[in-house]
Formats: C-alpha cells, structure tokens, sequence
C-alpha cells in the first residue's frame, strides 16, 4: 500500500516496477512522508489533521469517518483542507 507520488513538485523517493498489473510499467510510490493524493471529500470535508483512507472512488482517499472501523486502512493524515468535490490534498504517508 501506498499513495502514487509525483504531483505538484514533491519528487518520489521510490519507484515500484510490476508486469502484468493495471498499473504495468514504473510507478512512483510514497510509503511515508509527504505526498499528494487524489482526494474525494464527497464522503465529507477534509480539514488538515484528518485522517485519510480509501475511498469507493477509485483512486482517491476519503476522510476516516469511523476510526475504530479504519484500523489497519489508514494510508496518512491530512496536510491540507478540500472542502468539496474532489482534488489534490497534501499527505503525511503513515500507513497504519
């Protein structure tokens, strides 16, 4: 697990190689620090501090809605604030 890096200037430490996947070729991966990720805050807005998981929209994170239930999936905290819709918010990786 882990959150595609690259975006918005923040360079990536680790580039993952697989064939055969979706994902087929290098792909640039943050396992901890900071990272930007794909955002859905239709689940509910994210404010710096907030814990982020997976989200039912593919490829974005979502806001932890439930902490105990999110145990084991939490991919970082939020750095910065996406009020509505979806986009770019700032990642502390603590892969939890």
């Amino acid at each position: 697990a882990g959150i595609v890096s690259g975006a918005n200037g923040i360079q990536a430490g680790l580039t993952m190689h697989q064939e055969g996947t979706e994902t087929e070729g290098e792909v640039p991966v943050a396992l901890t620090g900071r990272a930007y990720a794909w955002a859905d805050a239709s689940y509910g807005p994210i404010e710096p501090g907030d814990m982020l998981t997976t989200s039912d929209t593919a490829g974005h994170a979502m806001k932890v809605g439930d902490s105990d239930r999110a145990h084991g999936t939490i991919i970082g905290k939020a750095m910065t604030s996406l009020n509505k819709g979806k986009g770019l918010v700032l990642v502390l990786v603590t892969l939890q």
